[in-house]
């Protein structure tokens, strides 16, 4: 039901919240964790590939391969930079790299259009995007440029703010979309008729809604699987879709 990039993106911030709570309880001369830099670097690199998949866009995807090298090239950077004992260089690095990162998502989110799949979120994705673009900044120049006063003055509890309401907002966009807090499920019988659906493609629209198989759904109607793939091909092209995913979100 999610797209990779969005696993991704959710999975780097689960972890990059993990590793800041547990770096306080091991002793080391850094500033920051080696695991923190890595899970930063991470985030850094999902949530620009995250925002491309959400929006509509005509950035070329050569710059998607572009930011996982940086991604990569960055993470051996660091490695070698613990191992020789200078993390000074390499996590200013990461720090550059990630508000950079934060910066244009967050800025290509507030100036294109989400793709169908994610129109129900573009409100509060641009509340979010305000959000970060003030927050992740200020916090990671404040806890690096001013470590001292970073140590007397603790503002790393907006940073777990943020983070906590943005992955609770997923979870919550998750579950609605996989009709786990839904009670009527079935599909909105009006937009059979706006995007001109026949009896048939009513029958199998409602199906793949359901998340029915396509062998599934030929063996239920008694038809042919290129027969089922066939209509499910106009369906989509009637309703102006191009997954599944898209089609339930429409038919709800």
């Amino acid at each position: 039901m999610e797209n990779r990039e969005t696993i991704g993106f959710t999975v780097s911030l689960i972890l990059l919240l993990i590793s800041i709570s547990v770096s306080p309880f091991f002793s080391e001369k850094e500033t920051t964790t080696l695991s923190t830099l890595l899970c930063m670097i991470l985030v850094a690199c999902t949530t620009f590939l995250d925002t491309l998949s959400q929006q509509k866009h005509s950035i070329p995807s050569l710059f998607k391969k572009i930011q996982i090298g940086i991604s990569v090239l960055l993470s051996v950077v660091v490695i070698v930079s613990k191992l020789l004992g200078a993390m000074m260089f390499a996590q200013w690095a990461v720090v550059v790299f990630l508000i950079l990162s934060v910066v244009i998502s967050m800025w290509l989110q507030r100036q294109t259009k989400p793709i169908q799949q994610f129109q129900h979120l573009e409100k509060s994705n641009r509340i979010f995007a305000l959000t970060f673009l003030i927050l992740i900044p200020i916090y990671l120049i404040f806890h690096y440029a001013f470590e001292k006063e970073y140590q007397q003055f603790q503002i790393g509890f907006l940073l777990y703010i943020a983070f906590s309401a943005l992955a609770v907002r997923k979870i919550y966009d998750d579950l609605q979309r996989l009709s786990l807090i839904k009670n009527d499920i079935t599909p909105n019988k009006q937009h059979f008729k706006n995007y001109a659906l026949t009896v048939r493609e009513q029958e199998i629209a409602t199906l793949l809604q359901m998340g029915v198989t396509y062998q599934n759904i030929a063996d239920q109607l008694y038809i042919s699987l290129p027969t089922v793939k066939t209509h499910a091909s106009n369906i989509y092209k009637k309703c102006g879709v191009k997954t599944r995913n898209e089609l339930s979100n429409l038919l709800r």
